[in-house]
């Protein structure tokens, strides 16, 4: 996040060097002042700025689609209820931090057709009801795909 605020204050100052303080030369110098900061990070080992909001974009993508898709299934359940099998199932969330189980728990949410209805007193499991729930299994197969997702593309 410094690395972030870093880059808008690089930008304030290209506004001011060009004397320009439109969006478009605004957007110019936070293009600019990321370039700097990648060229700084790559003498810092482990730190990757561009990487990061790369890693961000692709997995606010893949949320994305994956909205769209739960969102056209639960549409086609409203005209053929058959396709329901509701389930409460328990995720193991063992060994995320509070802040990333809130996440995970918050996207489950956020995707129509499951829900996060409660987590454990210890914090090591989430009970999520999920519309489509035939096969519990592949229920925690798709969010252990979110949880690697989340990791690798907000938390890494």
């Amino acid at each position: 996040m410094n690395n972030f605020l870093f880059n808008i204050a690089l930008a304030i100052v290209w506004c001011s060097l060009t004397a320009s303080f439109s969006a478009w030369n605004f957007i110019a110098g936070m293009v600019v002042g990321a370039l700097v900061i990648e060229a700084y990070t790559l003498t810092t080992p482990g730190a990757d700025y561009l990487g990061n909001g790369v890693r961000l974009l692709r997995f606010l993508l893949h949320f994305l689609g994956l909205l769209v898709k739960s969102n056209l299934q639960v549409t086609r359940a409203i005209f053929s209820p058959s396709l329901l099998a509701p389930r409460i199932i328990r995720y193991s969330v063992k060994g995320l931090s509070p802040v990333e189980r809130t996440v995970l728990a918050s996207a489950i949410t956020l995707t129509p057709g499951t829900l996060t209805i409660d987590e454990s007193p210890d914090g090591e499991w989430l009970y999520v009801h999920a519309m489509f729930g035939r096969d519990a299994d592949e229920v925690r197969r798709e969010i252990d795909d979110l949880r690697a997702r989340l990791r690798h593309g907000v938390f890494s």
